[in-house]
């Protein structure tokens, strides 16, 4: 099952260092999701999506290589986070696909009242949110 990118993962090296491997041109690409907009958490850095009927989010679909990359991403995610099946619309194709969402757990992680931008998020946080990935270690798999 494929993944929607919507926030720090459309990022290539917070990807790399979560997935432990760069995507190949196959395995993600531009996509949109509909019905949703994108606002930082509050009182964090990172994003998350909330349900705007003419909204329209632009991120990555990003299609896994091996089992343990789903893994790696919920144990990025957390329990702040659950996976919906979302319909997803590739950049230039009539239909949509569906993709694993990973939207707020109920009542865990509110909303700021700000949108969320990568590019801002980039210049302002992704330094220090890297250093602190670097840390953390490696995301865990099956294999470990």
């Amino acid at each position: 099952m494929d993944y929607f990118f919507y926030g720090t993962l459309c990022d290539p090296d917070v990807h790399r260092l979560i997935l432990g491997y760069q995507p190949g041109p196959r395995q993600i690409r531009h996509a949109s999701l509909a019905g949703f907009r994108r606002k930082t958490a509050r009182n964090r850095s990172y994003p998350l999506l909330i349900p705007a009927p003419a909204g329209r989010v632009q991120g990555l679909l990003f299609t896994p290589r091996q089992r343990e990359d789903a893994e790696r991403l919920a144990a990025y995610e957390g329990p702040e986070y659950v996976t919906r099946r979302l319909p997803v619309r590739l950049r230039g194709a009539k239909g949509c696909r569906m993709a694993r969402v990973f939207l707020p757990a109920p009542g865990m992680l509110p909303a700021g009242p700000a949108d969320w931008q990568l590019d801002s998020w980039r210049r302002r946080h992704k330094t220090s949110f890297l250093l602190s990935l670097t840390r953390q270690g490696p995301m865990p798999c099956a294999n470990r």
